[in-house]
Parts: structure tokens; C-alpha cells; sequence
């Protein structure tokens, strides 16, 4: 016979571990706690010398036993459970014959046998554990010398308590074998499903590292020309010639000039802005000290016009914010002002209040106006209210400016009317 036949038997399962070693731990001062009562209630009381103490400490270190962490040990822990109560049984049958299978102490024993019962927790040592008492209480009753009264009380009481504890065991075994069972099929199903969410994670891996290397190519082929274009407007408008060409009509095309280059670089710091964010590779907490002023003239530069007309109606304050996100959020809140306006003359407000930890920021036109019912609808991606040939949006840049500000703890909402103009609000926090 292998060790793994006693490794078998002796295998307990965490729980049942906890128990035991708990079970355990409260029997020894009880049991010696106990003994002395009776002794003390009953002097005549036979009890084998250091019995107590012995078992006492027997019980005691094999509660603590789970507290060493031993793994090899703990996959015996059945077995030292068996043992401890093997011993102790004997030792309370031997006590009752010796003492006439008095009725103080019998019930007490009987208790001790119960529990020792429900405490021993494979199927084979609860037999080997339970004909091995009763073998031991037969052999004690025949070799007394009892009367047959006493014989059968002591008998019948003992084999009905054994009884009850095999329906009780027997029940408590089948409960555990459905439970197994059924931790058996969670833990296959669980199992596949873990398989599955890793193939499916590889497969949006891999098709996040394709998207990465789309977006880098894609930003790459808007960058050269863009390149281009600013080369261009710098040498054309070198401070070298700057006196000669704000003079006469080539004023006019100079600060045309210095308006496309502007642009470029918005364009620029936009695409880099949105390739980075989009694709995690710029964190929210990248915070440079960003001079919001100077940021909204030059957006106002570029997209103010005869007929749209951009001002501040305050002074903006300098925030820690990521530069390229900040110019986002102005940039889509002007540029969806400007398109969606219905207005020969369009007119937007840019301002700043303060309003305890936080600056709250709003721009307003005096266009259409939008419907309550539609005021969530528009941030979210790709929703759009209106569909017009000469609007060219795509219904990205409210939703980009609400994930923008809210990564990096502020909020955002609009109040407007059909017919009365929106104004739309956002919060940066104060350093």
C-alpha cells in the first residue's frame, strides 16, 4: 500500500480544514475544563492518571496544526483528526467501564462520541472509527460482567447513536459529492469560458495593433502635406520681408498667409492630439501650465470671418492641462457653433467664471438652438441631428470634447432653447 492511499483518505478540503482545526482547539480546554467538574461533582469518579492533560495537549497541538502552513502535513490532516479521536474514544470506553457505565458519565461520552463522528470526514475511517467502538463497548460490557439490562440500555443507546450519525453523515456525503459534482462542471465551464475571452483578447489585440499601425500611417499622410504647406508659409513670410510685405496689397495676403500658418499648426497639434488620445499613448495627468488666452486668440484668429464674429468676454486664466486636448475641446465647441449656425451674421461668446475648486467655461452662439429631448443625444459618438450635404461633420467632436473633459475630472452640459441659441458648458479644475 502507496502513500497516496493515506494521502486519499487523509484529504481535506480548506473548509473542512477550518473546522476541524477549530473543533479541535475548542475541545481541549473544554474537555479538561470538564473532567475536573465531574471529578469535583463526583470524587469517586475513576479517571486514568494525566489523562486529561494528556489529551488536553494531544487535541490542542493538532488544532494548531493548520496555523504551520505545512502543506505536506495538511494534506494528512484527516488522518491526525481520526487519530486524535481513535485515541480519545478508546480512552472514554475504557473510562466508562471502569466507572459502570454510570449514567454522568455516560451521556457525556456519548456527546464526545457524536462529535467525534462528525468530525471524521471520510467514509472509510468513519466505519474503521465506529465498529472499532462498538467492538471496544461490547468487549468492555462482557468482559464487566454486567447484567443483561445494562448490557442491552448500554448497547441499543450505543448502536442507535451510531445509527443516526451514519443517516446524518451519509446525508451531509451526499450534499458534498453534489456540490463537487457541481463545482466540477462550473469550474470546466469556467475554464472554457477563460479559453474563449483569451482567444477573443488575442483577437482584439491584434486588431487594436493593426488600428495603432492604420492610425500612425494615416497621421503620417496628413502630416506631409501639412509639412509642406508651413514650410512654404514660413519662407513666404520670413521676418526678413516682414516690413515690405504688411505695405499695400501684399498686407492683406500676408496676413492670409500668417492665418494658414496658424492653421497648420492648430491642424497639426489637433491630429497629433487626437492620434495620441485615442490610442492611450497621452495621459490625462501630462499636465503643462497652458496660457488659455493666449490658446483662445489664436483658435479665434483662424476661425473668426466677415460674417462670424469670436470674442472673449473675460480673462481666461492659465490651467495645467494637456495643450493639444485644451485646443480640442475650444476648437469643437467653436467649430459646432460655426456649422450648425442658421444666422447670416453668427455671433460667439467665449467666457470664464469661478466656481469654488473649479474655472467653468462656456461658449455661446446664436444659433437654432436645440431641444431639451436632444441635450444627451449629441455627445454621444457618431450622432448627429440634422443631416445636410453642406455640414460636414461626422458627429465626432461633441462626444471627443465630453471624454476629453471628463478623463480628467470635470463635466459638461449645455443649456439651450428651439429657437435661442446654446451655450455650452465645461469645468477644469483649479491647481
Amino acid at each position: 500500500m502507496d502513500m497516496s492511499f493515506f494521502l486519499r483518505i487523509g484529504r481535506l478540503n480548506t473548509f473542512e480544514i477550518r473546522n476541524n482545526s477549530f473543533l479541535l482547539g475548542v475541545i481541549s480546554p473544554t474537555l479538561y475544563v470538564y473532567v475536573i467538574l465531574v471529578q469535583y461533582l463526583n470524587p469517586s469518579i475513576v479517571v486514568l492518571p494525566f489523562a486529561k492533560e494528556g489529551f488536553a495537549l494531544l487535541f490542542l497541538s493538532f488544532g494548531l496544526l493548520p496555523l504551520t502552513r505545512n502543506r505536506k502535513l495538511l494534506s494528512y490532516y484527516g488522518l491526525f483528526v481520526f487519530t486524535a479521536f481513535f485515541a480519545f474514544e478508546y480512552f472514554l470506553v475504557y473510562t466508562l467501564a471502569e466507572n459502570n457505565f454510570s449514567i454522568d458519565c455516560l451521556l457525556g461520552a456519548y456527546i464526545l462520541l457524536f462529535g467525534g463522528i462528525l468530525a471524521i470526514n471520510n467514509s472509510l475511517l468513519l466505519i474503521i472509527f465506529s465498529s472499532f467502538q462498538l467492538l471496544h463497548v461490547f468487549y468492555r460490557l462482557r468482559m464487566g460482567g454486567f447484567d443483561a439490562i445494562t448490557e442491552n440500555a448500554v448497547l441499543s443507546s450505543a448502536l442507535t447513536l451510531f445509527t443516526y450519525s451514519f443517516i446524518i453523515i451519509n446525508g451531509f456525503t451526499r450534499h458534498r459529492r453534489k456540490i463537487e459534482s457541481s463545482n466540477t462542471v462550473l469550474e470546466r465551464k469556467v475554464g472554457e469560458r477563460t479559453q474563449d475571452l483569451m482567444k477573443r483578447a488575442k483577437k482584439l489585440y491584434d486588431r487594436n495593433k493593426d488600428l495603432e499601425d492604420f492610425a500612425f500611417l494615416v497621421s503620417n499622410d496628413l502630416k506631409r502635406p501639412l509639412r509642406n504647406i508651413l514650410s512654404l508659409s514660413e519662407w513666404l513670410t520670413s521676418s526678413e520681408n516682414i516690413e515690405d510685405n504688411l505695405k499695400g496689397e501684399k498686407g492683406e495676403i500676408y496676413h492670409d498667409l500668417l492665418i494658414i500658418q496658424e492653421q497648420v499648426i492648430q491642424m497639426d497639434m489637433l491630429i497629433n492630439g487626437i492620434l495620441n488620445y485615442s490610442l492611450h499613448l497621452e495621459k490625462e495627468k501630462d499636465l503643462e501650465k497652458v496660457d488659455l488666452s493666449t490658446l483662445v486668440r489664436r483658435i479665434i484668429m483662424v476661425n473668426s470671418s466677415e460674417n462670424c464674429h469670436i470674442q472673449m468676454k473675460n480673462v481666461f486664466p492659465e490651467v495645467y492641462f494637456n495643450e493639444s486636448q485644451l485646443l480640442q475641446v475650444f476648437q469643437n465647441l467653436i467649430q459646432n457653433a460655426i456649422k450648425h449656425n442658421d444666422k447670416p451674421q453668427v455671433f460667439i461668446d467665449l467666457n470664464v467664471t469661478e466656481e469654488d475648486n473649479y474655472y467653468v467655461f462656456s461658449v455661446a452662439d446664436n444659433g437654432p438652438g436645440i431641444e431639451k429631448k436632444y441635450h444627451d443625444k449629441i455627445f454621444k459618438l457618431f450622432q448627429k441631428l440634422e443631416l445636410k450635404a453642406h455640414i460636414d461633420s461626422i458627429g465626432i467632436g461633441l462626444a471627443l470634447v465630453k471624454k476629453i473633459i471628463e478623463r480628467n475630472g470635470g463635466k459638461v452640459w449645455l443649456k439651450s432653447n428651439l429657437g435661442n441659441g446654446t451655450t455650452f458648458f465645461f469645468t477644469i479644475k483649479k491647481q
